[in-house]
């Protein structure tokens, strides 16, 4: 047996509890695939780089640990930096171990060389190539820390091939052990504080974003929400950590924050996805977050707390002891969670053919439970997705709600998804034209024995696309919109997989459950109407 470096990096990875690798094969990562066998990692090879970084990204916001992916050098590197970006974007803890060509061979043009480091710099928070076989183990150190601190987010790590074939020594490897990252509470006055806004505030309401998720704080959410009956929002990876189904929740933030004299923002950028912060003109704005220079980014606050969201509930609910919500403020949520219901109740019952969006959204909520996961792609039917799907547990939403706006996720995400959560039952949830960016995804969930379902909203078209060219150029100009009717189950099942074409909405919830028994990678084609709630100006919550 050969040993290399691979076989250190597949060790150290395993102490940080990854189980699985993304990657596509090639020579200058053989090491790194190797020491997966050295260490029983399972080695998930996929139909792109792109899909692989995705993948990692999926294992990592369902598990709540870092994902890992590995790339070879040039094109290889250089079709991962779509999901490189991604998580920079969402703050998603992945990290790239990328082939290189030889320190000897740098700037001759070597087979496949291109500039790595410099490029992975603009989106990682690390961003390093090893030079020296002996310091990997501290440049992997420095990496995970980077990657899981205070501004947690992408990492990436450059392997010459020089350097990766050969093995880390004895003594290096005893080095720069893994160590759990510092969390750190907020400053015991500015949580007085915020704890006396609370207590004043008429109609106060908590919005929970990614940083709630990547702190764990799923129980010290539900003992502050049940001690002092404030309103819940959740927002991105935090969706699921107080399910939807529990009394104090009230889902994505919409009109209550709008509602709100204070808004406590709890781990979440107020980015464009969360109305860049311009809640109303007289809310006062509380942010907790465990990066100080993410405070006050688009809209001036009142407070900034800096500290872990799950420490900083916890210093609340000791400054709020004996606190309750006023009841009146919860009713008018109550009726507006009951008033959007009804807006669209016809919608989830719709019977009309092709199926309406929100039909397909309400089937797939009946025949969830709690341990449904759901993968959420990009684009029209996606967002309409993201808004209406339940979330029932911690890591339940995978929705590439991002304002990168990528296409293709959906399918990696539940791929990564299912081997963090095997017994959970994972649906990603996509349009056609997102399902063209990762179809052959399908083929790596086969291969490799990972039965997710793939539900495709079928409109045969561009929905975004075709809407706003019309409303901008006119009827009968439209181009590059149309994809036709194309039998996307029937691909499916030629690669090994289960497929099945959905016309008529009473038969989609029995063909999520042939899916399910079928015990296969699956494919529900379901024709839907092309018909969007996105221009129906609607708010959650």
């Amino acid at each position: 047996m050969m040993k290399t470096s691979g076989h250190f990096i597949g060790k150290y990875l395993k102490r940080r509890g990854i189980d699985a690798l993304f990657g596509l094969s090639g020579g200058h990562v053989y090491p790194i695939m190797d020491g997966c066998v050295e260490n029983e990692i399972r080695f998930v090879d996929t139909r792109h780089e792109q899909a692989a970084a995705f993948a990692a990204e999926g294992y990592a916001l369902r598990s709540g640990k870092p994902g890992a992916y590995t790339v070879i050098a040039g094109p290889g590197f250089a079709n991962a930096v779509s999901g490189l970006a991604h998580a920079s974007v969402t703050l998603s803890p992945t990290i790239c171990l990328a082939g290189d060509v030889g320190v000897h061979e740098e700037d001759k043009g070597a087979p496949q060389e291109v500039e790595q480091e410099g490029v992975a710099a603009f989106y990682a928070n690390f961003a390093k190539t090893v030079r020296t076989t002996d310091r990997i183990p501290q440049y992997l150190e420095l990496a995970f820390q980077q990657m899981l601190g205070s501004n947690p987010g992408p990492a990436y790590l450059g392997l010459p091939m020089n350097v990766s074939w050969r093995a880390v020594s004895d003594e290096a490897e005893n080095m720069f052990m893994p160590r759990d990252v510092p969390k750190a509470q907020g400053n015991p006055n500015d949580v007085a504080k915020a704890a006396e806004m609370i207590k004043s505030a008429k109609k106060p309401a908590i919005v929970v974003g990614s940083g709630g998720f990547w702190s764990g704080a799923a129980s010290e959410l539900k003992a502050f929400a049940e001690q002092t009956e404030l309103p819940i929002f959740t927002r991105n990876a935090a969706r699921g950590l107080l399910p939807d189904e529990h009394p104090q929740c009230y889902g994505l933030p919409g009109l209550g924050v709008f509602r709100a004299d204070l808004v406590v923002v709890m781990g979440s950028r107020m980015n464009s996805g969360f109305y860049y912060g311009q809640f109303g003109d007289d809310t006062q704005i509380v942010q907790v977050d465990c990066n100080n220079a993410a405070m006050g980014n688009n809209q001036e606050i009142d407070l900034g707390i800096c500290g872990d969201v799950g420490l900083v509930l916890d210093q609340l609910g000791a400054e709020l002891q004996g606190f309750k919500c006023d009841g009146e403020w919860i009713s008018i949520l109550d009726d507006a969670k009951a008033k959007r219901m009804a807006k669209f109740g016809s919608d989830y019952h719709s019977d009309m053919r092709p199926v309406h969006p929100l039909r397909i959204l309400h089937e797939l909520n009946e025949f969830a439970d709690e341990h449904t996961t759901f993968a959420i792609d990009g684009g029209d039917f996606a967002v309409e997705a993201a808004r209406h799907l339940n979330a029932s547990q911690v890591g339940a939403h995978l929705s590439n709600g991002s304002i990168l706006g990528s296409l293709g996720p959906g399918i990696p995400f539940a791929i990564g998804a299912k081997i963090a959560a095997p017994d959970d039952t994972v649906i990603c949830v996509m349009g056609d034209g997102a399902f063209g960016l990762s179809a052959m995804e399908m083929d790596t969930a086969i291969r490799h024995n990972i039965p997710i379902i793939v539900v495709i909203g079928n409109d045969q078209c561009w929905g975004m696309v075709e809407r706003s060219y019309k409303e901008a150029f006119g009827e009968n100009r439209t181009v590059g919109a149309e994809l036709g009717d194309r039998p996307y189950d029937k691909m499916v099942e030629a690669l090994g997989g289960y497929g099945e074409r959905v016309e008529d909405p009473e038969e989609i919830q029995p063909a999520l459950r042939r899916a399910v028994e079928s015990k296969k990678p699956a494919c529900i084609n379901i024709v839907m109407a092309r018909q969007s709630i996105l221009s129906a100006g609607e708010q959650g919550g």
